[in-house]
């Protein structure tokens, strides 16, 4: 099935103007943010990409090496990465071990959250506009698009929108466990449907468990892990 390019990538659409991603952010998601700050983006790089042209844009021009911020990648990192995630696997073997590339990202916190929601948004414009080569390709595309933490209303609102529209499913499996299907995560993003898990997920203010009307079926809540998914606003 074609993706509409008007689609931001990874989301599924809510309203005219508003989309949420279909899964939480990803590991492999998440490393491509830290790889950005250690090289290519910076809160400085964040200011200078807002006078970015819609169209005609050059890779180079956005993706300059050695413009990243050090200290910004520390503190965007995940703070022990020997933290047990369960009797079996420590942050870093989680985060960095190829079969769990498209599995949650977790312990991270809020602020880590919202900082990567600022950097895709400069990311999609920046591809955006690399990918029109004129003004007439430039409108397949969105004008712009924000990404963000959802609130609880909107969740719940989506949540009962795609249940309705049978594009909502709750995985009822482990997150942490590899089951030897290498591509079982990535089938979800491609897959035109919200998935919601057994985890802890930021809002705008505090957090929400995306279950909602369910109960755990692998995990106890207090075994939960925080992770976060995006929502697209789009102009």
């Amino acid at each position: 099935m074609e993706v509409d390019p008007s689609t931001p990538p990874g989301t599924i659409q809510l309203t005219d103007n508003l989309y949420i991603d279909k899964v939480p952010v990803t590991n492999l998601m998440y490393n491509e943010f830290l790889d950005h700050l250690e090289n290519y983006w910076s809160l400085k790089r964040h200011e200078e990409l807002k006078n970015l042209p819609s169209y005609g844009v050059k890779p180079d021009s956005v993706f300059i090496p050695w413009s990243g911020n050090t200290r910004l990648y520390m503190a965007m990192s995940h703070e022990n990465p020997f933290e047990l995630i369960n009797n079996k696997l420590n942050v870093d073997n989680y985060t960095s071990a190829p079969w769990y590339q498209w599995h949650p990202v977790v312990q991270i916190n809020k602020e880590q959250a919202e900082m990567y929601c600022k950097w895709r948004t400069d990311v999609v414009n920046a591809v955006y506009a690399i990918r029109s080569k004129n003004a007439r390709k430039r409108d397949r595309f969105p004008s712009k698009v924000t990404y963000r933490l959802p609130t609880v209303a909107e969740m719940k609102a989506a949540q009962y929108k795609l249940d309705r529209e049978y594009k909502l499913l709750r995985y009822k499996e482990q997150i942490y466990g590899y089951n030897g299907d290498f591509h079982e995560f990535k089938r979800m993003q491609d897959d035109d449907q919200l998935f919601i898990f057994e985890l802890n997920e930021y809002a705008q203010t505090g957090e929400y468990n995306p279950l909602f009307d369910y109960e755990p079926n692998v995990y106890q809540k207090s075994e939960f892990q925080n992770g976060f998914r995006c929502i697209c606003e789009v102009e």
